[in-house]
């Protein structure tokens, strides 16, 4: 019996209509849906998502991927990465092919990719379907062009070192900042340091029916949904007072 094929699928920032068309072919072909969860039990975002897309739900196996600091507890999630790859082995090792679902794209800060690195290493056969980023729809549905000419971008996420943050804010014209939820106030802060509070728009559960959209640093400083993705313009004029 032949092994199965891994797909990392990016299922895009939240609209099931923005699923591409070969994200949708595969997960109706594939045999197991993978949807992972940071509590079981608890509902997925990215399933949600595809639901429409899959006839068969009973396909669809939940795996656990706890919300825990990467930085400061990385042992015991590559603990749980490992024993989820070896999961998804067994799966494959019977001859199914099996599909893993995440939210915008699978290589941008998605947990998929660590569990890819360990079943590209037992020589399985990945392929991995590109999903539309957050950033890239926030743009699109603002018509805010995230780079023009020679300008540069930067995408930075609240969860890495203050350090690189700041590096990152002062060598672009445009910065695409992920992870926002993570530390929001800091960003307020930082935006109001280099006099860019009115060079920011954030965007809070993308292609949702609670999608909304900030441009007021002093909602900024308040509490805001995980979902949250923001692009600084230093520039651009983003809205007209």
């Amino acid at each position: 019996m032949s092994k199965g094929i891994f797909y990392g699928i990016g299922v895009g920032p939240g609209d099931p209509d923005l699923l591409t068309v070969k994200a949708a072919r595969v997960l109706k072909e594939c045999d197991v849906v993978i949807t992972p969860t940071k509590k079981m039990g608890t509902d997925s975002i990215a399933f949600n998502i595809v639901k429409p897309h899959i006839e068969d739900l009973s396909k669809c196996l939940e795996m656990n991927f706890p919300m825990i600091s990467l930085s400061a507890e990385r042992e015991k999630l590559e603990i749980q990465w490992k024993r989820n790859a070896d999961e998804i082995e067994d799966l494959l090792n019977q001859g199914k092919d099996v599909a893993f679902i995440t939210l915008g794209d699978p290589m941008v800060f998605s947990t998929y990719s660590y569990v890819m690195e360990y079943l590209l290493d037992r020589e399985i056969e990945v392929v991995t379907l590109s999903g539309i980023p957050s950033f890239c729809n926030l743009a699109a549905q603002l018509n805010i062009p995230l780079t023009q000419g020679e300008e540069s971008l930067g995408v930075v996420a609240m969860t890495q070192p203050i350090e690189e943050i700041r590096q990152i804010l002062d060598a672009h014209k445009n910065i695409v900042v992920m992870k926002i939820s993570a530390n929001n106030q800091l960003m307020a802060e930082e935006l109001e340091a280099r006099g860019l509070e009115k060079s920011f728009v954030l965007v809070s559960n993308i292609g949702m029916e609670t999608q909304k959209v900030v441009t007021d640093i002093n909602v900024l400083k308040g509490k805001i949904p995980y979902l949250s993705t923001m692009l600084i313009k230093k520039d651009y004029p983003l809205f007209k007072d």
